[in-house]
């Protein structure tokens, strides 16, 4: 499958997950010279250009009749991953793990599906205490 990246998610997520996930291919907005262009054009750009998966931190779109009926006319699928507002590697590496995680799970939906499926991710953990069974002194 070939999946794009939505301008608002890290685009230095397109070699990690390519690394991961050889079998298919990741590209973004520089790839498809799409920056800018307004969501309900964007996806049937975006499935002109022979991509499956439709991967945005904008979770709204779920929420606009226009979008999300323009991306089941485009039969995209749609990954919506939360935005980390944070300094540093959470920027990227909360995204990244999230869809890390996950991907192997929407692929058996999605491969099995005759209709686009969308899939609003949960938000990673970013708290220590949370993220980890159990921390102390070795």
């Amino acid at each position: 499958m070939r999946f794009f990246l939505d301008e608002n998610m890290p685009q230095g997520m397109i070699a990690h997950l390519s690394s991961v996930f050889k079998p298919h291919e990741f590209v973004g907005v520089r790839e498809l010279r799409v920056k800018g262009v307004e969501d309900v054009e964007l996806f049937g750009r975006v499935a002109a250009a022979d991509c499956h998966v439709f991967i945005t931190a904008d979770l709204a779109q779920l929420t606009r009749a226009a979008e999300r009926e323009a991306c089941r006319v485009a039969e995209l699928h749609w990954i919506g991953v939360h935005q980390v507002h944070a300094p540093g590697f959470h920027v990227i590496a909360g995204p990244t793990s999230t869809l890390v995680h996950a991907l192997p799970f929407a692929l058996e939906h999605m491969e099995s599906s005759s209709t686009p499926q969308y899939f609003k991710l949960r938000k990673s953990e970013r708290a220590n205490t949370r993220i980890f069974h159990s921390s102390g002194y070795l």
